[in-house]
């Protein structure tokens, strides 16, 4: 006969696998997570209830500037926002089994390694989504096509694609955003171990590079770099290619919500079924905000 361990005083581990926690815990880690995270805003979030909900975005028109002339009558033009609709179509589950011989044995760290896991395969499938998202709504004048890249020319290739932005006014003349930051590039490791092989970087203070806020491993070439494995090489003869993406968080607009997280008892062991729904949807909203090229290495 198995005799369980007697639950802890205080905070319990059944309490730590309390389903009212868990949905708070697990958007709260998201929301701290992930490469894509600050790349991206949530100007438009408001209240996700189910897949399928919409969330309506309002861009304002450019305002045309006319040459003035006192002999001629001021013309006024009727300015139109224009309705962009965030469609909330991506949904993924979570699903596991805890016994209550788990429960009574583990402590609070127990359910908080269950969070973590949770968190890591959502911020993986989170950001790749994200990534493919940016990659496909780059305006067009701002796609660099296909750069072989080496540590010698790695430097001017990405000042290239900053001056894509620049350009595109997506940054201003110190090169910063509308939300006051440097605009983001998304490099996976292999491209970085390229940079820091570069005579710039080796170099780095005479730049003033440095790593300037959360998330940034470095800056670069006027970018704040971030590292992700979720920019996956694609193999050709000899060669590794990889899509590259840049701009500032005006470019997408992202939602998300834990939508239920629930616990049903098992009916062939002693345990419970944790299962959660957590619901996102991303739009390009300023396609000239972001600037994409195909590094071959």
């Amino acid at each position: 006969m198995t005799v369980l361990a007697p639950t802890q005083t205080g905070t319990t581990a059944k309490q730590a696998f309390k389903i009212e926690m868990w949905s708070k815990l697990i958007l709260r880690a998201l929301r701290d997570s992930g490469a894509m995270l600050e790349c991206v805003n949530r100007d438009y979030e408001g209240e996700i209830k189910s897949k399928g909900d919409t969330v309506h975005i309002r861009s304002l028109v450019d305002v045309t500037i006319n040459t003035h002339d006192d002999a001629t009558p001021i013309q006024y033009e009727k300015l139109r926002a224009n309705d962009q609709t965030l469609v909330i179509d991506q949904a993924k589950n979570f699903a596991f089994l805890v016994t209550d011989i788990e429960q009574v044995q583990s402590d609070i760290k127990y359910a908080q390694k269950y969070i973590n896991e949770v968190k890591k395969q959502i911020v993986n499938t989170k950001d790749a989504y994200l990534h493919a998202l940016g990659i496909a709504g780059v305006d067009a004048g701002n796609q660099m096509g296909t750069q072989t890249v080496t540590a010698s020319n790695i430097y001017a290739t990405l000042v290239d694609m900053f001056v894509k932005l620049a350009d595109s006014n997506a940054i201003d003349d110190n090169g910063l955003a509308a939300d006051g930051k440097r605009p983001f590039l998304i490099l996976p490791p292999k491209i970085i171990g390229i940079i820091k092989n570069s005579d710039e970087a080796k170099h780095a203070t005479n730049l003033g590079d440095a790593t300037v806020r959360k998330g940034a491993i470095m800056q670069y070439a006027g970018f704040d770099i971030k590292q992700s494995t979720v920019v996956k090489g694609t193999a050709g003869s000899g060669t590794t290619s990889f899509d590259i993406l840049a701009g500032t968080s005006e470019g997408i607009t992202f939602a998300d919500q834990i939508n239920k997280v629930e616990s049903l008892k098992d009916v062939d062991f002693f345990g419970d079924h944790f299962r959660g729904l957590y619901l996102y949807g991303g739009k390009v909203v300023q396609p000239k905000a972001l600037a994409s090229a195909t590094f071959t290495v």
